[in-house]
């Protein structure tokens, strides 16, 4: 949605780009309502079907989610078309808040009932849609009471017919959700290779099952948290990437890719490189009371660690893929990477000497695959990039130094000061240094930050404050 709006507002076609919009919203609307209708209805066979039988009341409590999600992404895409990312990112935030908050008060209340286990998760799901719910109410309001501000000169007033819309957004709609579908396929791939295979090789269904949600619970949040940052902070470069395309100024093009790329290395890095060397600070941090779980789920994390940065450039090479509408590229790379990890996954996991830790390493093997199919897709449509030297070499060294000088810190204060309170100054002091040193390697620059969403007020504070 973001990709025609943005086409359309570049083109000054506004009648147009209002009834994509509403096109779109209806259509999403329809297929949210059919999706959670299906989910609802179905939550008990799906629990069967990847042999957890105890999630079913967890299905049905997030089957509306479907239908929220839908109505909201119309919204985001919309207002993202158009480069205001405020809605965007205050919905995320109210969604966060409310799946914390609400997620374990309905958790809590379910304990304090006595409630099984499963009933207690749903709960805890429950509240998560509740606080999409919100999320939802946000941005429908904000819709309602919002003007956007066009510039009527110039004016193209030709509206497209409600068939060719609707093809144009399934053309671009539909390989970019079979790329999705493919991911969460590979997640559920994932959960039950390594419950079966565990099974195969002498755990019971419980110990598997142990042992597979500490892994996703612990290690897997934790290696997925950078990526999403990551999507955050580049979401605006692709309607600006695809304004440059439309106005066929292949320069600009270059810049805001290298832009893309360029932050994605500079939070990928320095993440990946932090969560292994600090794996079993940062779950001892976050699950304190989880003792016995942080000693094996520590290497488990140490590994996944590995993979941030090229999981990084995943979310990032997709959108620029997707903004030259070369939608069936990820397509095609997300094929490759899962057969990467359905075999890679299968062989290691089923090793008595590997068991668990073939789960990160086939991560690693198949998110390398994916990101090279798609940089040489990139590569082939004759985009020029910055040299290597400044979009990872010189992040990689403020990473490097930071991490050190992190780990360095952190052996002196762990003398003297308990584990949490170190880890956390460790974190701030990395953060600071490595802030510090990007700014004096010249790892970007102030025109790149200024073509950040709030980049011009960005700049402002770092030339007060003489970093700049």
């Amino acid at each position: 949605i973001s990709i025609l709006i943005s086409e359309n507002k570049e083109k000054k076609r506004y009648r147009n780009l209002k009834k994509i919009y509403k096109t779109a919203l209806i259509i999403l609307a329809l297929i949210g309502l059919l999706g959670t209708i299906l989910l609802a209805i179905l939550h008990d066979k799906l629990a069967e079907m990847i042999r957890n039988e105890a999630a079913a009341y967890s299905i049905l409590a997030i089957s509306p989610t479907l239908l929220l999600i839908c109505i909201s992404s119309a919204i985001r895409g919309y207002f993202q078309g158009n480069q205001i990312m405020m809605p965007t990112a205050v919905s995320q935030v109210i969604e966060a808040l409310g799946k914390l908050f609400l997620g374990l008060g309905f958790a809590l209340i379910a304990i304090n009932r006595g409630n099984s286990a499963p009933i207690v998760a749903a709960y805890a799901i429950l509240g998560l849609t509740i606080g999409i719910a919100i999320s939802t109410l946000y941005l429908v309001m904000y819709n309602v009471f919002h003007k956007l501000k066009m510039d009527y000169t110039d004016i193209d007033n030709s509206v497209e017919n409600t068939d060719s819309i609707i093809k144009s957004l399934f053309s671009i709609a539909i390989p970019i959700t079979i790329s999705s579908t493919i991911l969460s396929l590979t997640k559920i791939i994932d959960m039950t290779m390594i419950l079966r295979r565990l099974n195969d090789i002498g755990y019971t269904q419980v110990e598997a099952n142990s042992v597979y949600g500490s892994y996703s619970t612990m290690a897997v949040s934790i290696y997925n948290l950078p990526a999403t940052i990551i999507s955050a902070i580049t979401l605006p470069l692709v309607p600006l990437l695809v304004s440059a395309i439309e106005s066929k100024g292949r320069e600009k093009e270059n810049v805001v890719i290298s832009l893309a790329i360029k932050i994605t290395a500079l939070i990928g890095i320095p993440s990946g490189l932090g969560i292994c060397a600090f794996s079993k600070q940062i779950l001892s941090l976050l699950f304190s009371s989880q003792s016995e779980e942080i000693q094996y789920v520590t290497p488990l994390l140490s590994l996944l660690g590995l993979s941030v940065f090229i999981t990084s450039m995943i979310t990032t090479t997709n959108a620029i893929l997707q903004a030259y509408k070369q939608v069936n590229r990820p397509i095609i790379s997300m094929l490759v990477g899962t057969a990467v990890k359905i075999v890679s996954a299968y062989i290691l996991i089923g090793n008595k000497e590997i068991n668990i830790y073939g789960a990160p390493i086939s991560t690693l093997l198949s998110v390398i695959a994916i990101a090279s199919v798609n940089i040489y897709f990139i590569l082939k449509n004759s985009c020029k990039m910055s040299s290597v030297y400044e979009l990872f070499v010189k992040p990689f060294i403020a990473s490097l130094i930071s991490i050190i000088a992190g780990v360095g810190l952190n052996f002196a204060l762990e003398r003297v000061l308990s584990g949490k309170i170190a880890i956390i100054v460790v974190i701030l002091f990395v953060a600071v240094l490595y802030l510090l040193l990007v700014l004096k390697l010249k790892a970007i620059t102030d025109t790149e930050i200024e073509m950040l969403s709030k980049g011009e007020k960005i700049n402002k504070i770092l030339k007060k404050i003489h970093l700049l």
